[in-house]
């Protein structure tokens, strides 16, 4: 089973956030930064985990989220 974790960075005195995909306590992928917004990341692995989101998904799902469809 995997699992996606919430990762956070630190540089220059700003605060970025990504997610890293873990596989029986292994980090195998991460993305970062994905958002400046800590509550947008946490909800954004919050769904996920919560859809056990394939693997192969990852990057798409991560990058639909933070995509405005508006036209």
């Amino acid at each position: 089973m995997w699992e996606y974790r919430l990762i956070q960075y630190q540089a220059d005195g700003l605060t970025e956030y990504g997610i890293a995909l873990f596989r029986c306590g292994k980090e195998q992928r991460r993305i970062a930064p994905v958002s400046e917004c800590r509550d947008d990341a946490e909800r954004l692995t919050e769904l996920l985990n919560g859809e056990q989101v394939e693997p192969c998904h990852f990057e798409d799902i991560i990058e639909d989220y933070f995509t405005d469809f508006t036209i």
